[in-house]
């Protein structure tokens, strides 16, 4: 009878402090963002919230436009953020990571080694890229000058890469296969298309932040309990498995 009085005492109390969280996610980064609620980082975000009985309300815009709206207070927390993006905010743990990739046409014969050989190319990144990747490639995109240029959209960026209008697109593996495989679908490049892929960046932790100190606690109870769980890995290898498996 005691366990089921307590059990009912923290069902109350965590459903009276749930809160509907608006969060900002970026809308062109499947796999881990889809506009239909799905995808790897809205559902860890979804599930860790949803731990302490909180719901989320997604917002979907560019990186540069998320930063603007968090800034000025208009949501409660953005979605793939780095404590050096210089916003003030309550910082989660490092949630995920972005495997960072230069990728040029094979048949172009870049000759890329490292990350200072990209100024000799014209090259893409995602927007705020000079941000988020650090110090090193920072230098070379203003190096490039006009060679170097951000992408919002990175559907597009994959796009111009493909049709050659440009040399080199520096985005998330995972994100570049998404649209790659999509755009051969939609007959929009050829399926025979061949790229190189090189890892010249470390991965990229980030964060989730927060106005509110307790919702991001609770966030990172939640990230460590789909951990402890095995829930986190079940949530990568699903998205993973259903759109890279290989088909023979």
């Amino acid at each position: 009878m005691l366990k089921k009085i307590i059990f009912l005492f923290l069902f109350l109390f965590y459903t009276l402090n749930a809160k509907e969280v608006q969060v900002i996610f970026s809308y062109t980064t499947p796999p881990y963002v889809f506009k239909d609620g799905s995808g790897i980082v809205l559902t860890l975000v979804k599930e860790a919230l949803a731990y302490k009985s909180h719901t989320v309300k997604p917002l979907f815009v560019n990186i540069g436009r998320g930063f603007e709206l968090f800034k000025n207070g208009y949501v409660d927390a953005t979605s793939i953020i780095k404590k050096s993006s210089g916003l003030e905010a309550y910082y989660s743990e490092p949630f995920m990571q972005y495997y960072n990739v230069a990728v040029s046409l094979k048949k172009s014969h870049c000759n890329i080694k490292t990350i200072s050989d990209l100024k000799n190319y014209n090259f893409t990144s995602f927007q705020n890229a000079k941000v988020y990747l650090g110090e090193a490639f920072a230098k070379v995109a203003n190096a490039a000058g006009e060679k170097y240029s951000e992408i919002a959209n990175q559907r597009q960026q994959v796009y111009k890469l493909l049709k050659g209008r440009s040399s080199v697109a520096v985005m998330d593996k995972y994100i570049f296969t998404y649209y790659k495989n999509k755009l051969i679908k939609e007959g929009k490049v050829s399926p025979n298309i061949e790229v190189v892929e090189l890892d010249l960046l470390q991965p990229t932790a980030y964060r989730t932040a927060f106005k509110d100190k307790k919702l991001r606690d609770d966030f990172n109870e939640g990230i460590t309990h789909l951990k402890k769980t095995g829930r986190y890995n079940e949530i990568y290898k699903y998205y993973t498995e259903k759109y890279f498996k290989t088909r023979k």
